[in-house]
């Protein structure tokens, strides 16, 4: 399909642009030279993608902290990881299954990739309704292993009942923004991300600073976005003029469980950022209290955006390295690599640069009608800014080797990153120097990883050919 020379339907124009693409012109990311601009053309959208994602949680805990106060701005924190764990599944499928997918389009077989995305589908959104289950049946008892205390419980409770009955939609959005890239669709992905978090922002305003519904208007808004990036999807799917799109799923056990084991580096990282931010809120609430953990919320959502880019950039170049994997072709996963290390480099640098200079504006956003909060936060993001210069070669290493179906090295950079770097971070050095080691588990943990990320890239290197 392609619009006539005399353009007379700019709104016509727009919808094909977004929603039909490259694909329909016969133009795929595939097949396009494996080049830095077509590389920042592909992944920009993806990480302009994952900043908008991100920005769920942080505009609620932006709105929340300045209409309900720091109760309502730590209670956000110790229901996120029920939420981490939901995405935790999610992740693992997308990215497994993606690379499975991937491949199987190198390989020539887009049958079988798409009945294989359809059966992910269904496996995912039947897992979560089970664990959206259990967790509304024991919310209370959760919500205190994960930090909370009598006081916070009521506001934990309130936020928590109406954002996890909405996780299956978060679910379906996190797989459909990385079946979308795989389907060479990221500048639809971000339309859709754009939108539900205008969605998400304009209703939080309206509902929490408006109408004071508090907490419930907030999990009410973060719920809304979802509906758009969760739903609006399926109507790409079920097109079958698509390069993805649904097919009758066929059972097979051992490419699921090799999905699971692709992807299991990103359900590392969602079940240990459960953890790990459970483990901020305990030593935050022991060491400083309440005001601690509410400090801690809003510097790991504000770390969060800026590592969001890395997240972005190795979703978008996931899909082509497993294409050119299936493809045995050696050369193009090489200058993917190359191109990606430098890209990868120069962004850590200026986010770390960005972070360091705007602070205290940023922290500004949450805590500025209370000075003790502020310092707090400015201090203590200073210190966990740094992991950033760290954070993007760890992130690309791990979605790299689950690209190139390695979950096993994958899962490892991942495992160690989060679960014994941090977390083992964050229960000696408090410990050791007070405060200080909160703020220092971070930073010291990702540059750990890194080394061991580089270690990896390079005794892999002559297996992959890059």
């Amino acid at each position: 399909m392609r619009f006539p020379k005399e353009r007379k339907r700019p709104a016509a124009e727009l919808y094909y642009f977004i929603f039909e693409g490259d694909f329909m012109t016969g133009n795929l990311i595939y097949n396009r030279e494996i080049n830095i601009r077509n590389m920042l053309v592909f992944t920009v959208p993806t990480m302009i993608r994952m900043i908008f994602v991100s920005m769920y949680t942080i505009v609620d805990g932006i709105v929340v902290s300045n209409f309900v106060g720091s109760l309502g701005l730590s209670a956000i924190n110790i229901v996120y990881p029920v939420l981490n764990v939901c995405m935790a599944i999610a992740f693992m499928l997308a990215a497994g299954s993606s690379a499975i997918m991937g491949k199987k389009l190198g390989e020539g077989k887009p049958h079988e990739a798409n009945s294989f995305m359809s059966l992910t589908v269904i496996l995912n959104v039947s897992a979560i309704i089970v664990l959206t289950g259990i967790f509304l049946c024991f919310d209370e008892q959760i919500y205190m292993l994960l930090g909370s205390d009598e006081e916070l419980l009521p506001y934990c409770v309130e936020y928590g009942t109406v954002l996890v009955m909405g996780g299956p939609l978060w679910v379906m959005q996190v797989l459909f923004q990385s079946y979308l890239v795989t389907a060479d669709k990221p500048r639809l992905g971000l339309g859709l991300s754009i939108a539900a978090g205008v969605t998400n922002i304009v209703l939080d305003v309206i509902l929490v600073g408006f109408f004071d519904f508090g907490l419930t208007g907030a999990a009410v808004a973060s719920v809304a976005g979802m509906v758009i990036g969760g739903l609006v999807p399926l109507t790409v799917f079920f097109n079958k003029k698509n390069l993805i799109h649904f097919e009758k799923p066929v059972w097979n056990g051992p490419e699921v469980l090799k999905a699971v084991g692709n992807g299991s580096s990103e359900m590392v990282t969602n079940l240990a950022s459960a953890i790990t931010t459970t483990l901020f809120n305990i030593q935050m609430m022991a060491l400083i209290g309440e005001k601690g953990v509410a400090a801690i919320s809003a510097i790991l959502y504000l770390q969060f955006i800026f590592i969001a880019v890395f997240f972005g950039f190795v979703s978008g170049i996931a899909p082509v390295v497993s294409y050119n994997y299936g493809a045995e072709n050696r050369d193009n996963i090489k200058n993917l690599f190359n191109i990606s290390i430098k890209i990868t480099v120069i962004f850590s640098i200026a986010m770390f640069v960005i972070a360091e200079a705007l602070n205290k504006w940023l922290a500004m956003i949450f805590a500025s009608q209370d000075p003790a909060l502020l310092d707090l936060m400015v201090y203590g993001f200073r210190i966990i800014a740094v992991s950033v210069l760290f954070t993007g070669i760890n992130v690309f290493s791990s979605g790299f080797f689950t690209a190139l179906n390695n979950g096993k090295v994958s899962a490892l950079i991942s495992m160690l990153r989060t679960f014994i770097l941090e977390a083992g971070a964050l229960i000696i050095l408090p410990e050791l120097i007070g405060i200080d080691g909160v703020w220092l588990a971070l930073p010291l943990a990702e540059l750990l990883a890194a080394v061991v990320a580089v270690w990896m890239l390079i005794k892999y290197k002559k297996v992959y050919g890059y």
